[in-house]
């Protein structure tokens, strides 16, 4: 029995006197740091769609002169390295303990990239790993937004063309979650914002094929999150991993934990032999017929779906989606549209809710499993927030130490700092770093909360 499990059959004012005494025994864990740069090198994994940016972000760590991070000039003149494995965000919160069988803290990871905010449940599953009794442990800290692009690869002998996309089709947010939820199944049925397709591969009887994640994963969270923002109530015949039948779901429902591989029956989908975003792109650009999703600096990077392989009169592109209603407009993923020069995801402006109402919670050390956008948002609207786990206090793990808790400190100040230097990127902050790699910088009380949730990572 773990430790927390065990702690639960306590009466609640045993289990109060028992954490006061806790804190206060000697050698119990506390919020302390070691002097900056004094770390030791760490490691993280998790969110594939994270991986460009920790790519960027972990080598500039050892060369910036900004003030959080460690070139050989800041605080002890150490130089402590950042390593990042792109593992997939189910991965990545196993690994911290996240399973109805297994609760098993994995040390080797300093720090976990998820697209999928750990929800109340996973939450308490991590913080059972807890050998003293410290509340809150688990910090969730947005690292910054990215937007999840809709893929197609057109069948042989198809062509397509909008009236405001020339050459490509665009998306209504109905269309979108009817394809998705197994009611359109053929491109001849799709006619949005003018759409026209030609040609006699746009009647094929093969239909429309759905290409999903291998792994469990934070970019398909973020997607499904989405078209529960479009139908939010009806229910469809689902289907898991191992090709069973789960019931009749929604949207949310299959969203997050254990569902996140689950799809409409409809769908029949097809999976990738290889875990992550590069795979899913990677099989659509080969198969005629497909739609799927990925993160525009995946789908950017392959080059199968801009000019001039891809793109406008070609048969791979990416998808416009309708970002406003009433007189309905199209937004794109990029905010430069299908070209090879990197730009930013087109996330500017964007207000995240719980589905309902204004986000975020109150900080870092709540729950962030319920955030996702709006369908109406000044620009593309399939945005995500994309996080590092880490905790308030290393020391209340087993197998952890101050080293590692100082270096992560650094690292995720680093990542977070909003500094830009005039010329060059010497002295640039991870935020204004990342601007112009297809990924977009956080901003207002987002930012601010996950500054502040960096700040307080200690061992």
């Amino acid at each position: 029995m773990s430790y927390f499990s065990a702690r639960r059959l306590l009466p609640s004012c045993i289990i109060a006197a028992a954490g006061v005494a806790a804190l206060a025994a000697p050698g119990a864990a506390s919020a302390s740091l070691g002097t900056q740069c004094s770390g030791s090198n760490i490691g993280g994994q998790g969110s594939s769609l994270q991986k460009l940016a920790q790519e960027i972000w972990a080598p500039n760590f050892n060369t910036s002169s900004e003030k959080h991070a460690c070139n050989g000039t800041q605080g002890t003149k150490g130089t402590p390295t950042v390593k990042y494995t792109s593992t997939g965000s189910g991965a990545g919160l196993k690994s911290f303990g996240v399973g109805k069988l297994e609760h098993k803290y994995d040390a080797t990871n300093a720090f976990v990239g998820t697209d999928e905010a750990p929800n109340p449940t996973q939450k308490a599953e991590i913080e059972e790993n807890e050998t003293t009794l410290v509340p809150k442990t688990l910090n969730t800290i947005p690292v910054l937004q990215a937007a999840v692009a809709v893929i197609v690869h057109l069948p042989a002998n198809c062509v397509a063309t909008s009236t405001s996309n020339k050459g490509r089709l665009v998306l209504n947010n109905s269309t979108l979650e009817g394809i998705w939820r197994g009611t359109i199944t053929k491109w001849s049925e799709i006619a949005d914002g003018g759409d026209k397709l030609s040609g006699t591969g746009c009647n094929t009887a093969a239909g429309i094929t759905h290409i999903v994640r291998l792994d469990g994963s934070g970019t398909t969270h973020i997607y499904k999150k989405y078209l529960g923002l479009i139908n939010k109530s009806t229910s469809f015949a689902t289907t898991n991993v191992k090709g069973e039948s789960v019931g009749n779901k929604t949207w949310d429902e299959i969203a997050e934990g254990p569902e996140n591989q689950s799809w409409p029956t409809a769908d029949a989908v097809v999976r990738p032999e290889k875990s992550g975003n590069g795979p899913v792109v990677a099989k659509v650009a080969e198969t005629a017929g497909s739609i799927a999703y990925a993160n525009l600096a995946d789908t950017r990077a392959s080059t199968s779906f801009i000019p001039p392989t891809g793109g406008p009169n070609k048969a791979t592109f990416w998808v416009p989606i309708q970002n406003k209603t009433g007189t309905v407009t199209y937004a794109d993923p990029a905010s430069n549209k299908e070209v090879a020069k990197l730009a930013e995801s087109n996330c500017s402006k964007e207000e995240y809710t719980n589905g309902e109402v204004a986000f975020p919670p109150a900080n870092t050390q709540e729950s962030w499993s319920e955030v996702t956008t709006r369908t109406e948002e000044p620009h593309y609207p399939i945005c995500g927030l994309t996080f590092d786990l880490a905790f308030t206090s290393y020391g209340a793990y087993p197998g952890t130490s101050l080293e590692e808790a100082t270096t992560t400190n650094n690292y995720l100040q680093y990542v977070l700092d909003t500094v830009k230097e005039k010329e060059g990127n010497k002295n640039n902050g991870g935020q204004s770093l990342i601007k112009a790699h297809d990924y977009e910088p956080l901003t207002g009380t987002v930012l601010k909360e996950a500054q502040k949730g960096a700040a307080i990572v200690a061992f």
